[in-house]
């Protein structure tokens, strides 16, 4: 008992069938089949030797040290927001000292000359 091609259209007796599909076809559309399959390959290889290119173009050493400078500028830039955090919390410590001694009016020889250390 023969079968007939999976194509429905088709009114042909099935010849053979695709292994990759499990489909089976009459000779012509068979061809066809195999055409259309193959004709995929073809812009797969050519995109696997785009991608072949560009990893051959790929300067290791330059990606490398790309990264190790974004880290570095990073982490640089953590430390200047820590460092101008403690010096925000130290002017403002001198702010109130000053206000206090201001305040007060009994600042001493002393106290100035520790604020003048302070700030330069």
């Amino acid at each position: 008992m023969s079968l007939s091609c999976a194509i429905e259209t088709c009114k042909c007796k099935s010849r053979a069938i695709c292994h990759c599909c499990n489909t089976k076809l009459c000779a012509d559309h068979l061809k066809a089949h195999v055409d259309l399959i193959n004709s995929q390959t073809h812009p797969l290889a050519n995109e696997i030797n785009t991608l072949d290119n560009q990893l051959s173009l790929l300067n290791v050493d330059e990606v490398i040290v790309d990264r190790f400078y974004e880290e570095k500028c990073q982490e640089l830039q953590q430390r200047c927001v820590e460092k101008v955090g403690e010096k925000q919390k130290e002017i403002h410590q001198l702010k109130l000292k000053t206000n206090e001694l201001m305040r007060e009016q009994e600042a001493t020889h002393d106290d100035i000359c520790s604020l003048k250390a302070t700030i330069y």
